[in-house]
């Protein structure tokens, strides 16, 4: 296509990326001009949408004027691509469509096209025996790479493609491999081979080509040696042995056999099934059930995503768990659209999950297919390669649907698939990523069905009416919302009539029979079945890490626990954790945090179960031992210090933990594992635990307790907290039993149970006394005089709060010193003794500052506004509330800042000034956001400021 001017363009993307005008270089712009042409032109003649392109460009560092940007970079292209387009006519290169654009071009005008057409043309030299023509042909396809494709293009998009395209590359070049092989030149191909293989040792194909060109130079010996190499190097790094085909040239190898297929001695002559018998179009789709239940949404996006292929070549991956009912799916899918696929259907199931049978490999499925389109089994191809091209060559102007049922992995499906007008559907367990790289294949991912859909599925299927409805729907959450259990479940009502419903649910309530009352008397049929199947197919690491992670009793996990509880590196748990992930075994909730449904946590517990006891305790310890260690780190980096602190020394402390620099990092990690640490706490003190596990049991919620009084989160605290004292009690620790008293008289306090709290705080005194420790005396009788003083005891509490301050100087403990002088303060506030609370205040406020408590500082300031509006100082109220805001900021604590804000709103309405609103507003706001009480009062205020402000 010419830009209008007459002169053609050609783009490169094998290489520098380029465009090429007339013998002259285009000028792309700047860098990200270029990265923008990239996404166009590897989707050229389709629409690429805004929001793609700013993903493929930007990725997770998306500036706020990218869609500007986009929009100066299309124009700065098209002034590139069509110089002498007038300025304002229409471009005809790169148009706008919908809310994004499309560049076209012609085929012949790409050089990666031009790579593909003489790939493809080689296929057909090869199926026809002419395999001198099909090498020189690829020969001139691979001179069409200059060196790494889409050169000078950055990004995470332009990696994920050039890696796709770099391995088409390897592909093609392990096929030329294969034809010089197969017309008998291997000796040249050692060095080039030998270099392949070097640079990516993880192929086995390369492997097997240098070995057989090895052969071909006489050079068994060395052969061996090649084979060896390979089987370590993929032991050592994957963990798995060599396929079969290796295994099968080593053995040929051994015994003095030549490893090369026979070659043909005449060119391939596909003989159609009409000679001998009538044509027959294939309709191989096994039988589907007439109806499909709560898969209408997802029948809706296959629909779509074929109407956007309307020339053929889709690739679809339904995926999704074990049991969520992916082939049902598929098959009634392709039921549906038989008639826009007049040619026929091809199916197999290549049993990538079968527990009684291998997996099916690409070189069966392909001769199972050309039998059918009618090739005489003596005529099939003896490689992989061979099949494929003869398949792809004889459907190539077939429009069929090609389904390949229970997947396993991408790699054994390239060669499967037929290109345009023929449409694949595929069903895994997995995602196959690679799949989505190399074919751009679309994926449509099941999830379990929702409450209604999943009553309705039973109802169907058990033949029962709604007299017992909400069982049914108990039932249906029993089952997790999973097609297979649903349906197994409902068989078990059908087969028994008299079986109530109620009674069904009475049985599956008890998770550690569940699984086995979700069973048939087919054992392949049972949930753990098609979950054991999984397992199966997964790597060593992720299939032992789903029996550890039946032991972790949280919500969900991330890979530093997991790492601990399997003591690999965090590295190598992330990639576990994908892989789990990619089987739909385990789901990110969000990133970097993994969770699982109800069936497969049931699944993954008696997993746990059925491990050895020692194997048990150990990733149990650990588990616990990370949250303690990682909760106390995270502990520390509050902006809100202890008056004293506890020595927290777990066993086994964690080789990586997660990066927690500051008071921001801490908060977010503490957020983010607050359930999980819950969780832990439990599990530690939980009957028939380890005896050795009650430390974790009180110093999980001790080092969870000042973020929770952060965040205002007073229910979770005062729970904890009491079964932390229970725990210590237990443990016999006066220093555990009294830093739990002492909380948990905090705790009570958050609720206005004054008496119990000041009996609590006396108990806690008590034990400090027993104990000799001096440092908790004063903090204990601070506490006390709190209490005394909210409860109107006026006097007792100054005494008490004197007696804090003597022991607490005593002691050293500038904490505890500042705390007694901060309630002084306020003790002489409450009984308008201004000049004597500024005072004490202010002194507060310097010892906070001194020892880094910014919490208590910026409260210090609030009380200390409140005592200046009182006093009549009213901008130096104004002044000590804002300090108290700024300081509140840099600590990152919203409930603070909530108060500073309620404080600066009340200064600015007692003296007639403007603002007093905005700050209640935000100080509503951030108390709404925490749950916190104080909400109501902020609101109440904020109402009559209104009113004032209308009136």
């Amino acid at each position: 296509m010419a830009d209008g001017g007459g002169e053609r363009l050609r783009f490169e993307v094998l290489g520098l990326l380029r465009a090429v005008r007339g013998g002259g270089e285009v000028d792309l712009g700047a860098a990200k001009q270029r990265a923008v042409l990239a996404v166009l032109l590897l989707a050229r003649n389709a629409p690429v949408s805004r929001d793609q392109i700013i993903e493929a460009v930007w990725g997770d560092n998306t500036p706020t004027s990218a869609v500007n940007l986009v929009q100066t970079y299309v124009a700065g292209l098209r002034r590139a691509l069509e110089p002498s387009r007038a300025r304002r006519a229409p471009a005809e290169l790169l148009t706008s469509v919908g809310d994004g654009y499309l560049l076209r071009v012609d085929p012949q005008q790409v050089d990666l096209d031009e790579f593909e057409r003489g790939v493809v043309s080689a296929a057909r030299l090869r199926a026809s025996g002419d395999l001198i023509a099909a090498a020189t042909a690829l020969d001139e396809a691979l001179g069409l790479w200059r060196g790494e494709p889409l050169g000078g293009v950055a990004g995470l998009f332009a990696e994920v493609e050039r890696g796709r395209l770099v391995e088409r590359r390897l592909a093609v070049l392990e096929e030329r491999a294969e034809l010089l092989l197969l017309i008998g030149r291997g000796a040249e191909l050692v060095p080039s081979l030998t270099t392949l293989v070097g640079e990516h040792p993880l192929r086995e194909r390369g492997h097997g080509l240098l070995m057989r060109a090895l052969c071909q130079a006489g050079r068994q010996a060395e052969a061996l040696a090649v084979y060896r190499e390979a089987r370590r190097v993929l032991v050592e790094e994957l963990g798995v042995e060599p396929g079969p085909e290796l295994r099968k040239l080593q053995q040929a190898v051994l015994a003095g056999e030549n490893p090369e297929p026979d070659r043909p001695t005449r060119p391939m002559e596909v003989r159609p099934a009409a000679e001998s018998s009538p044509a027959i179009t294939p309709a191989q789709l096994p039988r589907v059930s007439a109806s499909l239940i709560g898969r209408d949404d997802e029948l809706k996006r296959l629909d779509g995503l074929l109407a956007s292929y309307p020339e053929g070549g889709l690739v679809l991956v339904v995926t999704g768990p074990a049991g969520v009912g992916k082939t049902a799916l598929a098959l009634h899918w392709a039921q549906r659209v038989r008639e826009d696929f007049p040619d026929g259907q091809l199916y197999v199931d290549l049993h990538g999950y079968d527990p009684n049978q291998e997996p099916l490999g690409a070189g069966e499925v392909l001769s199972r297919f050309l039998r059918t389109l009618g090739v005489p089994s003596p005529d099939i191809p003896v490689t992989v390669e061979e099949r494929s091209a003869l398949f792809r060559t004889l459907i190539a102007d077939r429009r069929m649907v090609v389904m390949l049922d229970n997947a396993r992995g991408s790699t054994e499906l390239l060669p499967l698939l037929p290109g345009p007008p023929s449409c694949v559907l595929v069903t895994s367990r997995r995602r196959l990523v690679g799949l989505v790289a190399h074919a751009e294949a679309r994926l449509v991912e099941l999830d379990m069905l929702d409450p209604d859909a999943s009553v309705a599925v039973v109802s169907r299927v058990a033949g029962r009416d709604g007299t017992e409805a909400a069982a049914l729907r108990r039932l249906a959450v029993l089952c997790d919302g999973l097609p297979l259990a649903l349906r197994i479940a409902a068989a078990r009502l059908a087969v028994a009539p008299t079986l109530r419903v109620a009674e069904l649910v009475a049985e599956l309530d008890d998770e550690h029979g569940r699984l086995a009352a979700l069973g048939l008397e087919d054992e392949d049929s049972t949930v753990r079945a098609a979950l054991d199947a999984s397992r199966r197919a997964l790597p060593p690491l992720p299939a032992r890490l789903l029996a550890l992670l039946g032991l972790h009793p949280g919500p969900d996990v991330t890979a530093f626990v997991v790492a601990a509880m399997a003591q690999v590196r965090v590295g190598d748990a992330q990639r576990a954790l994908d892989a789990l992930t990619a089987a739909n075994l385990l789901s990110v909730n969000e990133p970097g945090r993994y969770g699982a449904h109800d069936l497969v946590r049931v699944y993954m517990r008696t997993l746990a179960a059925e491990l050895p006891a020692p194997v048990r305790h150990e990733a149990t310890s650990r588990m616990l031992d990370f949250y303690l260690h990682c909760a106390d780190l995270a502990d520390g980096r509050l902006p809100v210090t202890r008056g004293s602190s506890v020595r927290v020394a777990p066993e086994h402390v964690p080789l990586e933990v997660p990066k927690l620099h500051g008071s921001a990092e801490a908060s977010a990690w503490l957020d983010a594992e607050q359930g999980n640490i819950v969780a832990a706490a439990e599990l530690a003190a939980a009957p028939g635990s380890d005896p050795g596990w009650l430390v974790h049991a009180w110093q999980l919620p001790y080092t969870l307790s000042r973020f929770l009084w952060l965040r205002a989160d007073r229910t979770t605290w005062l729970r904890t907290t009491e079964a932390a004292l229970e725990a210590a009690t237990t443990l016999g620790d006066p220093e555990a039993r009294f830093v739990m008293l002492f909380n948990l008289g905090i705790a009570l306090a958050q609720f206005q149970r004054m008496d119990e709290s000041l009996d609590r705080h006396r108990e806690a005194l008590e034990v400090a006394r027993a104990s000799g420790d001096v440092n908790a005396q004063a903090r204990a009788l601070t506490a006390v005089a709190d209490m005394l003083a909210f409860l109107g005891r006026v006097d007792e509490s100054e005494a008490s709060y004197r007696e804090a301050l003597e022991v607490s100087r005593a002691a050293g403990s500038r904490w505890a010193e500042a705390n007694a002088h901060h309630n002084l303060g306020l003790l002489h506030l409450a009984s308008r003794r201004y000049d004597e609370a500024k005072t004490w205040l202010r002194a507060a406020v310097t010892m906070y500052r001194e020892v880094g408590e910014q919490c208590g500082e910026s409260t210090c300031h609030t009380d200390l506004a409140m005592v200046l509006l009182e006093s009549g100082e009213g901008g130096e109220a104004v002044t000590s509330a804002r300090t108290a805001l700024s300081v509140a900021s840099a600590a990152a604590s919203p409930y603070h800042q909530a108060m500073a804000h309620d404080r600066l709103a009340t200064v600015f309405d007692r003296q007639g000034l403007p603002g007093a609103v905005a700050h209640w507003q935000r100080a509503l706001a951030l108390f709404t956001e925490l749950g916190a009480p104080e909400s109501d009062q902020v609101r109440e205020r904020l109402a009559r400021a209104r009113a004032t402000t209308s009136v």
